[in-house]
């Protein structure tokens, strides 16, 4: 009878937890120490040919995999103490992470003067590299759930790492495959015109052309911008199907959780977790630039709150409507964290078009005009998503204390 009760007990979910922590640490980990001595032995003796710029971007890169391999270890640990019958029960506090701001400032000086491309820089950007992206992250975690009563070690280490592994994994999978799709549908609509496939096709060729200069790859690239079909089709999908996508995959930890009776703030709290894990990643890999890296960093810290704002919502909306069958309040979280993460999209996009000039680059009405002052829309809307951070944790302790209160 005892045996049958702790067959019942047993839970398949910590055992997954374990061997997913291992087999991603393992792989990170691996690949970034292989491509940290392929790189800089292929280097020095001339076996792989790569420019400084492209030397010190890769070593990012896979300090990057390194660091998020070694961030899998606390849930390694943590699942196997509960495997054999340990208590991982001590809740996670992060009242005491707000002094990581303070380190910031310094790390990012220190960044700076390694960027130089200087034989020392070249070996401790990576380390700056991996330390600045996980206080910031970490940081802004810590802005939405500071002061509220914190998820076991398992949980918390247990989400964040689904966040920074599982997760983006996942989501280029199916944005890939969407890509391709989308692919194939332009390729039937071309071939149903052979007078546009023949004007693209003779643009992508002219832009695979080993001569082209910067300033003909600039006007190519506008060319095929003006098309209507092309620009429509690059909103559509990074301003509208990648959003829905990560904001549904995000959370995934979450989605295997439903069934825990998790309360709104468990998941708010867990889906803030989940994508500081998937922010962490995208900033520890995505803006492995060595060049810019200073510029980089700060712009990824806004990237950051959005993911962890977004997921939040996305978490709080699914337990609500789990535990208390408040379906509309998911439907409204998913709306909004996918028009706010559309929304910082779209402005990347038209930063990126700011590059054009009004002569070159006009693919929609006001093109042009609106994508200068993107960049100010993405500071307004990073500053919005630490406000909302704040505010969120707020009312999360506000609502506490009334609890408090009224049981008194």
């Amino acid at each position: 009878m005892n045996q049958v009760l702790q067959q019942e007990k047993f839970d398949w979910l910590i055992l997954g937890q374990l061997i997913f922590s291992v087999l991603a640490g393992m792989i990170l980990m691996g690949s970034s120490l292989v491509g940290a001595v392929v790189l800089s032995l292929g280097d020095s003796f001339g076996v792989v040919p790569v420019t400084e710029t492209q030397l010190g971007s890769s070593l990012l890169f896979s300090a990057g995999l390194g660091f998020a391999g070694i961030l899998m270890v606390p849930s390694m640990v943590h699942s196997s103490l509960r495997l054999f019958g340990k208590s991982t029960q001590r809740k996670t506090a992060w009242s005491g992470s707000g002094w990581l701001i303070f380190t910031l400032p310094i790390l990012i000086y220190l960044g700076y003067l390694s960027q130089g491309g200087s034989a020392w820089g070249r070996f401790t950007l990576p380390l700056i590299h991996v330390l600045t992206n996980g206080a910031g992250v970490f940081w802004i975690l810590n802005l939405v759930s500071r002061k509220l009563p914190g998820e076991s070690p398992l949980r918390f280490w247990g989400v964040f790492g689904s966040g920074l592994t599982f997760a983006p994994l996942i989501a280029l999978i199916v944005e890939m495959t969407i890509l391709v799709g989308i692919g194939v549908v332009w390729m039937i609509i071309l071939q149903s015109q052979p007078e546009l496939k023949q004007e693209y096709l003779s643009l992508i060729n002219r832009l695979q052309q080993s001569s082209v200069t910067p300033v003909i790859f600039q006007r190519i690239a506008s060319n095929l911008l003006k098309k209507p079909g092309v620009s429509a089709t690059i909103f559509i999908y990074i301003g509208v199907i990648v959003p829905l996508v990560e904001e549904l995959i995000k959370p995934a930890a979450i989605w295997l959780l439903l069934d825990r009776n998790l309360s709104p703030r468990e998941g708010l709290l867990l889906g803030a977790t989940a994508g500081a894990g998937y922010a962490l990643f995208e900033n520890l890999t995505i803006a492995a630039d060595a060049e810019i890296w200073v510029v980089l960093i700060i712009s990824r810290l806004g990237t950051a709150a959005i993911h962890i704002l977004t997921t939040g919502l996305v978490g709080w909306g699914l337990a609500s409507a789990v535990t208390e069958k408040r379906y509309l309040r998911f439907g409204w979280s998913l709306f909004t964290a996918v028009t706010l993460h559309g929304v910082w999209n779209g402005l990347n996009i038209l930063t990126v078009l700011a590059e054009f000039s009004r002569d070159q680059y006009s693919p929609l009405p006001l093109g042009s005009y609106f994508s200068e002052y993107a960049p100010v829309g993405l500071v307004i809307l990073a500053a919005g998503a630490f406000l909302g951070l704040i505010r969120t944790n707020f009312l999360f302790q506000r609502a506490i204390m009334a609890g408090i209160k009224q049981d008194k």
